[in-house]
């Protein structure tokens, strides 16, 4: 197999600068010495993490909220933006509790996907939940969730009817199911 060679950064100018959003286009000389400009997200916060909460009845938690691009409301697990000194535990939850009103005393993250490594190298951590129990904080004003306890037999019916279409809960669905085989 023949060995894939990296991109080489020239040069960087900045497009946005925005607190939620921050877009550079970089010019890049690819393997064959070709010139070219690829527009890119930097990371406007840090990396996320989403929180696969499992109650003591073996149920998820599972959200649904309207998302404002597609203009439709999806199915998607607890989860969000990490602070720059948090560790994916650490915000999976703080996320967890702000969202959802729980916390829990044993964690553990079951990998990372990169939800847009077309654009980004942010990371999105999945991180396991067990031992639940409540610890509400305050939650974002944007936010208008309504939450549901399902088997993971309801939720692969509902994968199977195609109902889940967030990319980010489908991964964190199959991470899980593959710890779980092991």
């Amino acid at each position: 197999m023949a060995e894939i060679k990296k991109w080489k950064r020239i040069h960087r100018v900045k497009v946005l600068d925005h607190p939620r959003m921050k877009l550079v286009e970089d010019t890049v000389e690819l393997p064959n010495g070709h010139r070219t400009t690829y527009l890119r997200q930097l990371p406007a916060t840090h990396h996320s993490a989403a929180a696969l909460a499992i109650n003591a009845e073996g149920k998820i938690l599972v959200q649904r909220e309207y998302s404002y691009p597609p203009d439709e409301v999806l199915y998607q697990l607890p989860g969000g933006g990490m602070e720059p000194d948090e560790t994916p535990e650490q915000g999976a939850l703080r996320e967890l509790a702000e969202e959802a009103g729980y916390t829990a005393t044993n964690c553990r993250v079951l990998g990372y996907t990169y939800p847009d490594n077309r654009r980004s190298d942010i990371r999105q951590y999945v991180v396991e939940c067990r031992n639940l129990s409540e610890h509400d904080i305050p939650g974002d004003p944007e936010e208008f969730l309504e939450h549901i306890w399902l088997t993971r037999e309801e939720i692969a019916d509902l994968v199977r009817a195609g109902k889940v279409r967030n990319m980010h809960m489908l991964a964190a669905l199959q991470m899980f199911d593959a710890q779980s085989r092991e």
